[in-house]
């Protein structure tokens, strides 16, 4: 039986919770400063962005193409290629570094140096390392903070079988490693065990689409078929070392499809009875509390609890300016309080349904995951069935805080080369200094009244042409 509790109840443990955490975190009046007065490269890319949006704009498409640049030289008549027009505000520090006359230069060479060494910087930020040496270090280094871990490998777009294939080979390996690795890591209790039972200390999360190169809803079956082949092995070995499995989900277009696939396989006997799996919502789709409460039916008809991680969306750019190309109706909320005030919803949903799924809350927004503690609390959700998640390098502040109050937090950790995981980088840039998100009011110095209180929407009707990089993600 569902319980019901007053909303306002609610609302004011969420606005209680939403100060603790500000105040443990300390960044309300601290992060803006950081940004603006370190004098490092990658510091000064970031404030630049934020100060400026047509300078934005051009800034992330030349990191988009950094990492298919040969030589310095080539860096360099880029960078005056995609900065150096009349149209874009640049601030006199990098207006004076692009004042070369020959890319072969000295001043030139300087220039791209300097530029390719910050986006490196900004890539390690929210990358957890470029090889699995590398990110294990970084794993290691969360669980001495006591924050538990999901490992994404980047570079999932596959053209071919042979990719597919060699996809699946590296996440075999990629969940061996960390499973031999997690033999010496000691107990960390609060993401190790929960109500007496241990949980999973190593999970990956993963896309169905890297798992078959022809991966489309024109060809349910088809799909499903060599999909499904895969995701088994991939579940048996996982079952072997002990590891959990989260699926990630990708553009609108594979949504169903996804659902479909797993909703299916996971009824199948063999993999009925295993609680140590995960899907995922994005809060930014118009459907997505009707997929809540599909999921949940499903949940219960399955007799074990998987995960659910909410989160708001990562593809919003995509997914509009694709509906507008092709007609489409627009998937996803167009406003960003809509796109908060159905998170919310579809939290309250989740924690309210916890006996028969387990709620994972992702966001960097801090009243997000105090309404959804105030519902934990108010409902009494064991630990078990209840935690924080964060993207790794986004919301490492809010994540000690979460942890200080005794919460299970688990950091979502991409790593790979720079290359294939370009898109995911600016898609981290892109919601770092959107006006819309948390973290870009929060360094803002917004007061923390304005920062907490509940989402509303501009106007009775959605916002139909929202300013560029109003992404509704954090």
């Amino acid at each position: 039986m569902v319980l019901q509790v007053e909303k306002d109840i609610y609302e004011a443990k969420t606005q209680e919770i939403a100060k603790q955490l500000l105040s443990t975190t300390g960044e309300n009046r601290s992060l803006f400063s950081a940004l603006r007065d370190q004098m490092r490269p990658d510091d000064k890319l970031l404030a630049w962005a934020m100060s400026n949006p047509g300078l934005r704009v051009q800034l992330f498409r030349f990191i988009d193409t950094l990492p298919a640049l040969r030589s310095n030289s080539e860096i360099a008549a880029h960078l005056q290629e995609y900065l150096g027009d009349d149209s874009v505000e640049l601030p006199s520090a990098l207006k004076g570094m692009l004042n070369f006359a020959n890319p072969d230069s000295m001043p030139g060479q300087v220039a791209a140096t300097t530029v390719s060494k910050g986006v490196e910087t900004l890539a390690h930020r929210y990358i957890a390392g470029e090889n699995i040496k590398q990110a294990l270090k970084s794993i290691e280094r969360l669980r001495k903070e006591k924050m538990a871990f999901t490992v994404d490998l980047l570079g999932e777009a596959v053209i071919t079988e042979v990719e597919a294939e060699s996809y699946l080979q590296r996440y075999m390996e990629l969940m061996s490693q960390l499973a031999a690795a997690a033999k010496s890591w000691k107990t960390v209790t609060l993401i190790d065990e929960a109500d007496g039972e241990a949980l999973p200390k190593v999970q990956v999360s993963v896309k169905l689409t890297a798992f078959y190169s022809q991966f489309d809803p024109l060809d349910d079956k088809g799909s499903e078929e060599k999909v499904t082949s895969h995701i088994r092995t991939l579940l048996r070995r996982a079952y072997e070392l002990g590891v959990a499995i989260h699926f990630d989900m990708e553009q609108y277009i594979y949504k169903d499809l996804t659902f479909n696939i797993l909703k299916k396989l996971l009824m199948e006997e063999e993999f009925k009875q295993r609680t140590d799996i995960g899907m995922t919502i994005q809060a930014y789709l118009r459907d997505s509390e009707a997929d809540a409460k599909s999921l949940i039916e499903w949940a219960k008809q399955r007799g074990n609890p998987i995960t659910i991680r909410l989160v708001k969306g990562a593809y919003w750019d995509q997914e509009t300016i694709t509906a507008e190309q092709k007609h489409w109706q627009q998937p996803v909320y167009n406003d960003k309080a809509a796109t908060d005030i159905n998170f919310e919803k579809i939290t309250q949903l989740l924690l309210e349904n916890h006996q028969y799924i387990y709620a994972a809350i992702g966001s960097h927004n801090i009243r997000s995951q105090a309404r959804a503690i105030a519902i934990a609390q108010s409902l009494n959700v064991p630990q078990r069935n209840f935690e924080m998640q964060v993207l790794y390098g986004m919301g490492d502040k809010i994540a000690r805080a979460l942890v200080e109050q005794g919460y299970r937090v688990r950091v979502y950790c991409p790593y790979g080369e720079l290359l294939p995981g370009m898109a995911y980088l600016i898609r981290r840039l892109l919601e770092n200094t959107a006006n819309s998100s948390f973290i870009r009011q929060n360094m803002e110095n917004r007061p923390v009244e304005e920062l907490i209180s509940p989402p509303v929407l501009a106007d009775k009707e959605e916002i139909s042409s929202p300013p560029i990089f109003l992404l509704p993600c954090c």
